[in-house]
């Protein structure tokens, strides 16, 4: 099947938020059975098909074909074909684009249900089974996009996680779709304290806003020698380890912090998924492997897993 493709330019959103566009972009491409596609571009690269914008532009709604179409992101539900709603989850984004193109080119809504044999008419409700998608992405690609907010498109190879006997003895809380009121993950009276080594500070930002939601103090690394020294320096209950880095690999800073301290929860998190680097994991002592893109539910409730076996206090409910 043929696919069509569309240009996107975006304009005055947050840096974290053009890393999800990019991942929704890529996950347009290797869907299968999907008639169109998206490709995010930077400002001036080329002419853009449709333009996103953080503030909503009034004149949205009378674009002719010629122009770029002009949507507008919304901290809540709008009624208005232009709004895409955050979180931005990929269904919701995906059929919010495709019902707007299919707008602009006049295209009968009964040839469009039609095409879309494995998308959903309504945007809160989750893509079909069929809908299959191709996980071999780059380590460069998975250095960007860490997390993704919606568990369709996660990584299916985390699925082992979670099956782990540590992970089913406890109970776990679902993230709510909505943010709630969080912690700050640097106060004094934090219960436990997280390093995260990663050399993308997309990756450390995305993982920063994560935490958010944890009673926790997070310090960063950005490479092999700034974790070392941090473990030096200082007790963690749990890391957050890449493997590919500058200087060393996290398979090596794993083992680090196991011989200083076996009750350290050590969680690679990574793009590579091969059945020899888990094994290096193992060997190395590391107690899950995540495998980018993780969704935000199965890391949230990994991290609340592994803190909770620690101590019982330790995470807050989400």
């Amino acid at each position: 099947m043929t696919q069509k493709k569309y240009r996107i330019s975006l304009d005055g959103l947050p840096d974290h938020e053009h890393i999800i566009f990019k991942l929704i972009c890529s996950v347009s491409e290797r869907t299968k059975n999907r008639t169109k596609a998206y490709s995010l571009i930077n400002t001036g690269e080329a002419a853009a098909e449709i333009s996103i914008n953080d503030i909503k532009n009034k004149s949205s709604k009378t674009q002719s074909p010629a122009q770029p179409i002009l949507v507008w992101v919304s901290d809540k539900a709008e009624n208005d074909d232009s709004a895409i709603s955050r979180p931005l989850i990929a269904t919701r984004v995906l059929n919010a684009l495709d019902n707007l193109i299919d707008n602009i080119d006049s295209v009968p809504t009964s040839e469009t249900q039609s095409k879309k044999s494995t998308e959903t008419t309504s945007n809160n409700k989750p893509v079909t089974e069929e809908a299959s998608i191709d996980f071999n992405i780059t380590e460069e690609e998975a250095s960007e996009l860490a997390i993704v907010h919606d568990e369709v498109f996660e990584n299916p190879a985390n699925k082992e996680t979670l099956e782990t006997p540590a992970a089913s003895n406890v109970e776990l809380t679902l993230i709510k779709g909505t943010q709630t009121e969080t912690k700050t993950t640097s106060g004094k009276n934090s219960s436990a304290r997280v390093l995260v080594v990663d050399d993308s500070p997309s990756v450390r930002k995305q993982l920063e806003i994560e935490l958010e939601f944890f009673d926790v103090s997070v310090d960063f690394a950005e490479c092999a020698e700034a974790a070392f020294n941090l473990l030096n320096a200082n007790r963690y209950d749990l890391a957050l380890l890449d493997v590919v880095l500058p200087d060393k690999d996290g398979f090596q800073i794993c083992k680090f912090i196991k011989a200083q301290d076996k009750s350290t929860i050590a969680i690679m998190l990574t793009g590579k998924a091969t059945q020899a680097d888990k094994i290096k994991g193992s060997l190395a002592g590391c107690n899950a492997y995540l495998v980018k893109p993780v969704g935000r539910q199965t890391f949230q409730n990994t991290v609340k897993n592994y803190l909770a076996l620690k101590s019982p206090n330790a995470a807050v409910e989400a």
